[in-house]
């Protein structure tokens, strides 16, 4: 998706302060979630000057965050309770509805201007119904479909899609900004993870389609190396493929950037919508099934680009996934 700096210097103008209800100008933000996303946020904030609170629920994932300067909170209710935005990057619905309504948790501390920033990758129907929940408390709240790594994280260098209120997406304007390259407002609430799970599946096939054309080339008698570099170098590869390519090279998939198992999530995810919606995804479906079957044979925590050890294993292939 291409760039839109017109978007961007539109969030980024000067607005009176009408425009902006209770948000001030130095805004505090709490980040709950420490992974490879939400740890890259966080540390961008930081690099960018702002005041932010961390919480993890494994506690020491904060301490290179406190290193730095950020304060920690040992509950999301004693974090919601010093920041004006909350951004979540968790790795469930389950987590996302423990860290928001259960005990302890951001709503019972949120102040009223505050605002739920949900980057985890849900369901459409979770985030408006997180969404519906929220407003019942008298607080705002968007679903933020982030695209990009770690590192693009820590580098300012995500895309943003957002579901929710314009007026939310626009009070948002200082969090945004340092994090993206790309910032879109969808529509209501919902879209925004609508957005994620649709553009995972198309990783999700490409892996699929990556490893089974490596696999055939393999067993015609093509050199992996120099099958992965001539499909890399095609016309036919796009930047993730080309990424994942050269993990695939190294059999680097105990270094996960998006495990296995969570992209097994996220198809599940887009083809519970699909059905909602009276979608027909064949090759979705198909994906899903390699990957379901690739988790039960030990890969969910490797890297998602492990599909082709799952493959390369099907045909006979010699080569064992990197567990380290």
């Amino acid at each position: 998706m291409a760039d839109i700096p017109s978007q961007r210097r539109a969030l980024s103008r000067d607005l009176p302060p009408a425009a902006t209800p209770g948000i001030p100008p130095a805004t505090r933000i709490g980040v709950i979630g420490l992974g490879v996303m939400g740890g890259g946020m966080a540390s961008r904030l930081l690099d960018q000057g702002h005041r932010i609170v961390v919480h993890n629920r494994t506690p020491e994932r904060t301490a290179p965050f406190a290193a730095r300067g950020a304060e920690v909170a040992a509950t999301p209710a004693e974090l919601a309770a010093r920041v004006d935005v909350v951004l979540l990057s968790l790795a469930s619905e389950a987590a996302v509805e423990e860290q928001l309504f259960g005990t302890g948790g951001v709503l019972e501390t949120l102040p009223a201007h505050g605002i739920v920033m949900d980057t985890s990758t849900v369901s459409p129907d979770f985030a408006r119904t997180v969404a519906e929940r929220v407003a019942g408390r008298g607080r705002s709240s968007v679903d933020a479909c982030i695209i990009g790594n770690g590192q693009h994280a820590k580098d300012g260098e995500l895309r943003f899609m957002v579901g929710g209120s314009a007026e939310t997406f626009e009070r948002l304007g200082p969090v945004l900004e340092p994090l993206a390259k790309e910032i879109r407002h969808l529509g209501p609430s919902g879209l925004g993870a609508t957005a994620k799970v649709m553009l995972n599946v198309l990783m999700g096939v490409e892996m699929q389609v990556l490893a089974e054309s490596v696999t055939l080339a393999q067993r015609a008698g093509i050199d992996r190396e120099l099958a992965l570099s001539m499909i890399s170098e095609s016309g036919f590869s796009s930047p993730v493929m080309r990424y994942k390519a050269g993990v695939m090279r190294r059999r680097a998939y105990g270094e996960p950037q998006f495990r296995l198992d969570l992209m097994r999530k996220d198809l599940r995810l887009a083809i519970a919508e699909a059905d909602r919606l009276g979608v027909d995804t064949p090759v979705c479906d198909a994906t899903h099934d390699t990957l379901v079957a690739a988790a039960e044979a030990g890969l969910g925590e490797l890297d998602c680009a492990a599909v082709l050890s799952h493959a390369e294993a099907a045909a006979g292939l010699a080569g064992t996934p990197d567990r380290t």
